[in-house]
């Protein structure tokens, strides 16, 4: 299997693991489990408070710290920049 394609199925389940997050949070309970990827989450409501909730629940749940720059809005737009945020705080802890 090409290492794109793995790749892809790797992007998915991350994918697939954050949304899951954000509905067991409750973060916008009845949007975030049918939101469009890239729908922005602050247009759909999400508040400051939420996103501290969020940002702890994903280093918990993936084994990862946000560094201080990365603990911004832009970060947590939307499910595709959380886990383009989560894909690549991974791989640098990679060897």
């Amino acid at each position: 299997m090409p290492a794109r394609a793995v790749h892809g199925n790797e992007r998915i389940s991350v994918e697939r693991r954050v949304r899951d997050l954000l509905v067991r949070k409750a973060v916008l309970p009845g949007v975030v489990e049918s939101v469009d990827a890239d729908a922005d989450l602050w247009e759909l409501g999400m508040e400051s408070l939420a996103m501290v909730g969020v940002m702890v629940a994903v280093e918990d749940e993936f084994g990862i710290e946000f560094p201080d720059e990365r603990l911004t809005r832009e970060t947590f737009r939307s499910l595709s920049m959380i886990t383009d945020a989560v894909m690549s705080l991974t791989e640098e802890d990679r060897p």
